[in-house]
Order: C-alpha cells, then sequence, then structure tokens
C-alpha cells in the first residue's frame, strides 16, 4: 500500500514563507514622519552658521519603529554641499527624493557626486581625516534609535591647516550623536574650502561652480537623516533640506 504523502499548496507554502518574514522581522518596512527643518528658536545664528533640527512624532506607531532599529547604526545624518557665486539656491530636494528616497525602498550614499541638477553637482561632505561616510555610519549617529532627536550647526571656521582656506565645523546642540571621525568636515577631496576664486580658476575644483568674473563664493549646505539597518528591509531617507548657505 502506498503511502499518501500530503502536499502543501504554493498559497499555504508563501502563506508559512510570510509568516517566518515577519516574525523575523524582515519583511516589516520602515516608515516614519520624520523630518529636517533649518530654523528654530534654540539659538540665535550667526551669519558664519546653519542649523538643523531633526524632530520625530511621538505616538507609539513611530516609537514602534524606531525599536526596529539596529542599536548603534541610527538614526544617521548626512551633509552634502555645493560652492556657487549665487546665493541662489539649487533645488536638489526633487532628485534627491526620486534617486535616493523612493518612497519605501530607497537607496544608500556610495558616491561623491550625489546628484546634479541643471549643472549644478550635490557632493557629500568629507571631513580632516578624508573620511568617506557611508551606510549606516554617515557623518554623525544616535546613540539611542528611540531618542534620535537633534540640533546642530554647521559654523565656518579657519583651516587648521592654512589660514587662507576654511573649515566647516559639526556641533550639536542637543541630542545625544556620536560624529564619526571628525567633526572637521570638509570638501569631498578630505582638502579644505578655498576662498581664493584665482586659485579655483587655475585648478580643478568640480564642486565649485564659478563664473570668470571675480565674484563672492558661497558654500550651499544641505542635510538628510539615513536608516539603513535593523529588524526591516528597506532603506530610510528623510526629505533632503536646504540648510542655507553661508559665504565663503
Amino acid at each position: 500500500m502506498k503511502r499518501r504523502i500530503p502536499i502543501l499548496s504554493t498559497a499555504s507554502v508563501f502563506f508559512i514563507a510570510l509568516i517566518l518574514l515577519v516574525s523575523c522581522g524582515i519583511g516589516i518596512p520602515f516608515n516614519i514622519s520624520s523630518s529636517i527643518t533649518n530654523k528654530s528658536d534654540d539659538i540665535t545664528l550667526s551669519q558664519d552658521q546653519v542649523l538643523a533640527k531633526y524632530t520625530i512624532p511621538t505616538d507609539s506607531i513611530t516609537i514602534d519603529n524606531l525599536e526596529l532599529i539596529k542599536k548603534g547604526s541610527g538614526p544617521s545624518l548626512m551633509l552634502f554641499y555645493t560652492v556657487t557665486d549665487s546665493r541662489e539656491r539649487i533645488n536638489f530636494e526633487n532628485a534627491f527624493s526620486l534617486t535616493y528616497k523612493k518612497s519605501f525602498n530607497g537607496i544608500n550614499i556610495n558616491s561623491d557626486e550625489v546628484l546634479t541638477v541643471n549643472d549644478y553637482t550635490l557632493y557629500r561632505f568629507s571631513d580632516s581625516q578624508n573620511s568617506r561616510f557611508q551606510a549606516p555610519y554617515y557623518i554623525a549617529t544616535a546613540d539611542t534609535p528611540t531618542s534620535p532627536e537633534f540640533s546642530c550647526t554647521l559654523t565656518k571656521t579657519t583651516s587648521v591647516d592654512d589660514v587662507s582656506m576654511v573649515d566647516m565645523n559639526l556641533s550639536f546642540v542637543s541630542g545625544s550623536y556620536t560624529i564619526n571621525n571628525s567633526s572637521i568636515l570638509r570638501r569631498y577631496t578630505g582638502d579644505s574650502f578655498e576662498t581664493t576664486t584665482a586659485n579655483i580658476r587655475n585648478s580643478s575644483f568640480p564642486d565649485y561652480h564659478i563664473g570668470d568674473e571675480q565674484s563672492v563664493m558661497y558654500i550651499h549646505i544641505y542635510a538628510a537623516v539615513n536608516i539603513s539597518e535593523g529588524n526591516f528591509y528597506n532603506i530610510y531617507w528623510t526629505d533632503l533640506v536646504n540648510l542655507g548657505y553661508i559665504k565663503l
């Protein structure tokens, strides 16, 4: 007599696999309504500063999502820049959402050249140690995933390597974040920011968009927060936010 071996239907197998994935957290998408703003009443800014303030809702769904993050890996702050001879803001925000945020399933930054819009290119900052910031440890990371709110400033300072050049110094006004490597942020090459237009025109500075005439230069600074490691399957970005500009 032949034994009858029960065969599970394809639908049953899929259902069981789905339960296993969800129970392990792999099938859960991470998504919260957090945001960065460039204005705050926390401090009075100088002309040589910009401020980023990260806020999250306090509802139980948000907290449950934050508890899925691998401790020490996020939320993680990333900062970007471009240098122009105009105070006019370049709209990188829409392209960032389409390229990196992608609704529920974004991708991580893995290139110095982040975006190009109308011949203007957005670059990721490096630092005085010539770091190449990549996920999940971008420029600064929350010490506790469930308490990720912060306010931080980026301040123009004289370069320690050359007094004719400048750096951007990152400092947290509130929130508990670890700055990965150095708080002294620099061009994508690890070099300080050049302030003499003649030197720029005689060399290769793709991150500087300067006309032929002698002109004032401005560094435009952008920020976004990333979450990419934990008990979920997707990569999360906030919207990219323009923090303003600082005169070089």
